[in-house]
């Protein structure tokens, strides 16, 4: 209403009207109808329906495309509340490439959760910050994985096109994976689950070499990330 008040008083005013003849046109007799105008055009109303200010616009002979450029600014606005988390989540992705960050943002954005425990508006920025940090953390685990895996490619003259650079790749994130669920557990789960991933390639039918390698490289990487405190 601040943005739409003086609009009404200027669209009055063009029209030749006084605010006591707007009143009458509004059905607003008495003493009172001018100052209901009056604060109409002061913005005075933060919750007024639009059946008031279309009369409003029927009264001064003007037409909804009149307010069309203040309709579309107050869909197009964010509230003080959705400014701040949107701030927080952007600077969740400080020092990401900006087509990552890009990612980010669009999760946010549409991502919503399923059904369940009904969230204030504190709880919601909190959840949707701590989102946006563990995918900006994840991120850079997986640049870092890629960067190792593009150091097997080379070490073993294997084209990133070829598919078993395709079937590398999807098996070093496998065994980060199965470290990272591990990283807590007890040594005998991670066993099992290296122990597991170890007849990955023998089941697809491909050279046991190649991954032998690749596990290798994901176990130094991981084991100098947890050295640095980059998986806390």
């Amino acid at each position: 209403m601040r943005q739409l008040g003086p609009r009404l008083r200027e669209l009055r005013t063009q029209a030749g009207l006084t605010q006591g003849e707007v009143a009458l046109r509004l059905g607003k007799t008495g003493r009172g109808g001018r100052s209901y105008v009056c604060r109409l055009e002061r913005g005075g109303f933060p919750g007024l329906g639009m059946h008031v200010v279309a009369g409003f616009l029927r009264a001064c002979g003007a037409g909804p495309e009149s307010i069309t450029d203040i309709v579309a600014w107050y869909f197009g606005r964010h509230s003080a509340f959705e400014e701040r988390t949107r701030k927080q989540v952007a600077e969740a992705t400080v020092g990401l490439p900006l087509l990552k960050r890009a990612r980010v943002t669009y999760y946010d954005t549409f991502h919503r959760p399923t059904a369940g425990r009904r969230e204030t508006q504190e709880q919601q920025r909190e959840r949707r910050v701590r989102e946006a940090r563990g995918q900006a953390r994840a991120i850079g685990w997986e640049r870092r994985l890629h960067r190792a895996w593009n150091d097997v490619l080379n070490e073993l003259r294997i084209a990133c096109k070829e598919p078993l650079a395709a079937h590398l790749g999807a098996y070093g994130r496998k065994v980060f994976g199965a470290l990272r669920r591990t990283r807590k557990a007890r040594p005998v789960w991670r066993r099992k689950a290296m122990a597991k991933l170890d007849t990955w390639a023998t089941e697809h039918g491909l050279p046991l070499e190649p991954f032998v390698r690749m596990k290798q490289a994901v176990l130094t990487l991981f084991a100098d990330m947890e050295r640095k405190g980059e998986l806390d």
